[in-house]
């Protein structure tokens, strides 16, 4: 490479990469009143271990808290005490109703000391399918960081991220979904205001009918929930919407999960088509979750009869404090600087070109976790970074080790250069093809955090590889041939002078 274009690579590519730079890590701050600049960095989802989330508990009908318990009671003993006597309070006493069992109250009408379980084997059951169910739909939601455990025996607690920057918009996507996840029923398309009232046509949703459901971009309309049919609910549908709308011009067609009303869409005419989209104004988070409840309603397996009271969702912190993201991106960013430092003084000029893929392999990576939507970075996928980091590191090390001690032979810096990174070679691409193997092994086997986890270090690791093969050799010779002289430039030293 000739000294003019190698200079002129110096200077395009130490611009694009101080941008890149810029436009990663620079905090946050305001451009022109009301916009504001953010960095890639600042824009990255964080998982509930790093930034908090939401929560809520699912109480089957017939299942209570202590604290609804002792309001109840609260409220039973006020009324029996301005009762007067020989009147019946006009409420009832829940000691009557509910026996405590841990640190919930179950209805008489479940509860049983002879199954051994508290409860009867019906609401067991129920209370397992319900259970699965509510599992299968989080699980296909996508979320990267989230937890399901029964609480008590017979309640389950949800925990999810924070599914949006704006803590308002947080709020309601975890709500939707909260409330959503918990419809028991199958499917039923109908024109009926009430799911419990019979209407002039019905479909039943069922996998017999459809095929599955997905999202899709409606422009201005937010995003659409596709409903895929197969060709004999194709043909249900065009029946149902040409019954409709025979003696009416236009109508309503309810959507129901059991008794919910999920979604409604007007209907002016036979539709005889593959797939109908129905738009709402819906945000693509509130699409996909409609999207999930529909797939995970159509199959009998997944259908439960069990009712969830309407659920209340709560905040909560950082699991692992509020101040962790911040502690954690210090101490990433001394220990780097400590190592790039470290790369110069050791390796010199080959420790400047690691220097600049070490910035190539940070800015690819910030990129990929913050513009990848199915990328949520929890301390799992920091820790998958920093291993894909470590091997980067491990590996440029290994090839200029190597470089120099083809040096020390006596051989010149052309071929010690060439003959080291041979040498690397084998190494560097088995380590890398073992661990992308490895990880997009995993990434397809496992579900929930370790699933992403394992993508965040895919997609780490392919960056070390191509950094370390390509990117940082390309500007090792990209420096090498600006200096006269090139040994004193790597930091090697030898008796007699060579011409290189």
């Amino acid at each position: 490479m000739g000294k003019k274009k190698s200079a002129a690579l110096i200077v395009l590519i130490t611009i694009v990469l101080v941008g890149l730079l810029f436009l990663s890590i620079t905090p946050t701050f305001p451009v022109t009143s009301p916009n504001s600049f953010r960095s890639l960095l600042s824009i990255v989802d964080l998982g509930r271990d790093l930034d908090g989330g939401y929560y809520t508990v699912y109480y089957p009908e017939g299942v209570i808290s202590k604290a609804e318990y002792e309001t109840l009671k609260a409220e039973y003993d006020y009324v029996a005490e301005n009762t007067e006597e020989g009147q019946t309070p006009s409420v009832e006493d829940p000691a009557e109703n509910y026996v405590a069992y841990k640190g919930i109250y179950l209805s008489t009408d479940i509860s049983s000391s002879e199954t051994g379980t508290g409860v009867t084997e019906s609401f067991a059951e129920s209370f397992a399918d319900a259970l699965s169910t509510v599992k299968k739909r989080y699980e296909e939601r996508g979320l990267s960081d989230y937890t399901i455990r029964v609480q008590d025996d017979y309640t389950i607690r949800v925990e999810i991220p924070k599914l949006d920057h704006d803590d308002a918009d947080a709020e309601s996507i975890a709500q939707n979904m909260f409330t959503l996840f918990s419809y028991s029923g199958g499917l039923l398309f109908t024109d009926s205001h009430a799911a419990n009232e019979a209407g002039t046509a019905e479909m039943e949703g069922t996998s017999e009918y459809i095929r599955n459901a997905t999202t899709a971009d409606a422009g201005d309309s937010g995003y659409a929930v596709v409903i895929n049919f197969t060709s004999a609910g194709r043909e249900a549908f065009r029946s149902l919407t040409s019954t409709l709308t025979s003696s009416e011009s236009s109508v309503t067609l309810y959507i129901y999960a059991g008794d919910n009303q999920l979604m409604g869409a007007t209907v002016s005419g036979e539709m005889d088509q593959d797939a109908v989209y129905i738009t709402g104004g819906y945000t693509q988070e509130v699409a996909e979750t409609v999207a999930t409840l529909i797939n995970t309603s159509i199959s009998d397996s997944d259908v439960f009869d069990l009712t969830f009271e309407s659920p209340e969702y709560y905040s909560m912190d950082a699991l692992m404090g509020n101040s962790a993201a911040l502690i954690i991106a210090i101490c990433i960013g001394v220990l780097v600087l400590a190592m790039l430092i470290f790369s110069l003084v050791k390796f010199k000029g080959m420790g400047l070109a690691h220097v600049y893929g070490f910035i190539t392999f940070a800015v690819a990576v910030i990129a990929c976790i913050s513009l990848i939507p199915a990328v949520q970075l929890t301390m799992g996928g920091i820790i998958a970074i920093l291993a894909a980091a470590a091997i980067m590191v491990s590996c440029n090390y290994y090839a200029f080790n190597n470089i120099k001690k083809e040096f020390a032979t006596g051989k010149t810096l052309t071929a010690s250069i060439k003959a080291g990174y041979k040498k690397s070679l084998a190494f560097t691409i088995d380590v890398h093809a073992i661990l992308i193997l490895a990880s997009l092994a995993i990434w397809l086997i496992a579900t929930g955090p370790a699933h992403f986890m394992a993508l965040v270090f895919l997609l780490s690791i392919a960056i070390s590889a191509v950094c370390t093969l390509l990117v940082t050799r390309f500007y090792f010779y990209m420096f090498i041939a600006q200096p006269k002289n090139k040994i004193a430039f790597v930091g090697f030293k030898r008796e007699e002078t060579e011409d290189e």
